[in-house]
């Protein structure tokens, strides 16, 4: 769709909103100030809160597994992946947008990929 193909849908929702009394201008829409909408601020901060938590809870998780004389190197594998998947996802849940999380996206992958590639034995002959 172009943006005249837009625009033409946007006045008609606001011609069908005025016969509501409810039209909203282009600049209202574009802001996205319409206090109906689902993902709120309020909502971004409660998954994000939500979310570290979760994180918060899985490295007290690891620690005590560790001092329950658990095999430390096991559960870096285990929970480091869990840790960089919540790392990720809030990121996304926070709001940031595809050009800025890019590059920490990359460099979760390469740690993701540094602590299940390496092992704890030497190279096998």
């Amino acid at each position: 769709m172009t943006d005249s193909d837009y625009r033409a849908a946007l006045d008609k929702l606001n011609t069908d909103l005025a016969a509501h009394g409810k039209a909203l201008t282009t600049a209202q829409s574009q802001a996205g100030s319409d206090s109906s909408l689902w993902w709120s601020t309020n909502n971004a901060m409660t998954m994000s809160v939500a979310v570290l938590v979760f994180g918060l809870t899985v490295c007290a998780l690891g620690a005590w597994l560790i001092h329950t004389g658990k095999a430390a190197d096991d559960v870096l594998k285990a929970l480091g992946t869990i840790l960089i998947i919540v790392a990720a996802v809030f990121l996304i849940v926070a709001g940031y947008d595809d050009k800025q999380i890019a590059p920490v996206i990359g460099l979760l992958g390469t740690i993701a990929g540094y602590m299940l590639g390496k092992s704890a034995g030497g190279p096998k002959a």
